[in-house]
């Protein structure tokens, strides 16, 4: 049985698929199976996957979404460890050995995570995601989870015991679902942190984060849930109330942008009962009634001045 199982979610996304794949197989760690779950494609996964044979598992079902896809992945492998590779990223060949050695020291650690360099499709780099995340750190994490989103699925080794008993992937969650499972994990046990850009990522117009329309709904999602976690104590509590009331504002702006001004009331109102002295919330508020020419010429007039 090996210790890690590797799980590559995939769809459509061949073009990409064959780096994820070669960076698990070429770990300097060795104990490990490697698990392909093609949520649907009608590309050329198959065939990518075929070049392979024996030496990954293949799993092909009808198309129910990432969190879906991973689940299945997991309830098929057998590690004590779980490592998540999205088909659009890929590893440094030490990724696995160092997270291993951190995880298996330490029984109080659900997961391991690491730093990430982002590759976008102009072909410029940031070479460390986590520089513009300051919060991003070891230990209790959970609060600082609650501000800020520092944990992406590729940079994670986490312990199957732990996912099994904090519950596996929401699958009625489009988006959202992975930040869902680490406040899940991270508030009953510690995460450690390998500073290091041990995984890389793409980040392009078709990535599900440039989605903000869907990121904005489900993030509302999210802190709802958070809200009915068990014994959670009251500085938790008003953070998630303020970060809920930050999203039900952007839901908001966003409907204000495209002239949904029934809608943007609507989640405006949700965000004022969460954050009543928000001077932003009540000026879209206001702006809402007036009517669409003025607003046209005012937001005019507001790029002219920004440029």
């Amino acid at each position: 049985m090996p210790k890690v199982s590797v799980i590559i979610p995939t769809y459509n996304c061949a073009h990409y698929l064959k780096q994820a794949i070669d960076s698990a197989m070429n770990q300097t760690y060795r104990d490990l199976e490697i698990i392909v779950v093609d949520d649907g494609s009608t590309d050329d996964t198959a065939q990518v996957v075929r070049n392979y044979e024996a030496a990954i598992q293949y799993i092909h079902q009808d198309n129910r979404g990432l969190p879906a896809a991973r689940n299945r992945a997991i309830d098929s492998s057998s590690g004590e460890l779980i490592a998540l590779l999205d088909a659009d990223d890929w590893w440094e060949p030490t990724k696995l050995a160092e997270q291993v050695s951190i995880l298996i020291q330490d029984p109080e650690l659900c997961l391991v995570y690491t730093d990430l360099e982002v590759v976008y499709e102009d072909g410029s780099i940031t070479p460390s995601f986590l520089s513009s995340r300051p919060l991003a750190t070891s230990g209790y994490v959970f609060d600082r989870l609650l501000q800020s989103s520092f944990i992406l699925p590729s940079t994670v080794l986490l312990r199957r015991a732990c996912l099994e008993q904090a519950g596996m992937f929401d699958e009625s969650m489009r988006s959202h679902e992975d930040i869902d499972l680490w406040l899940r994990m991270c508030q009953r046990w510690n995460a450690a942190l390998v500073r290091k850009p041990l995984t890389h990522r793409r980040q392009g117009s078709a990535n599900m984060t440039s989605n903000d329309s869907l990121r904005t709904e489900y993030g509302i999602k999210l802190y709802l849930k958070a809200l009915s976690l068990p014994n959670i104590t009251e500085s938790q509590r008003l953070t998630m109330v303020r970060q809920l009331g930050n999203a039900y504002f952007f839901q908001g702006y966003l409907y204000f942008t495209q002239g949904k001004m029934k809608e943007c009331r609507n989640s405006l109102t949700q965000s004022l009962h969460r954050r009543r002295w928000n001077r932003n919330a009540w000026i879209y508020y206001a702006a809402s009634y007036l009517p669409k020419p003025l607003i046209d010429r005012i937001s005019m007039a507001k790029k002219k001045y920004l440029k």
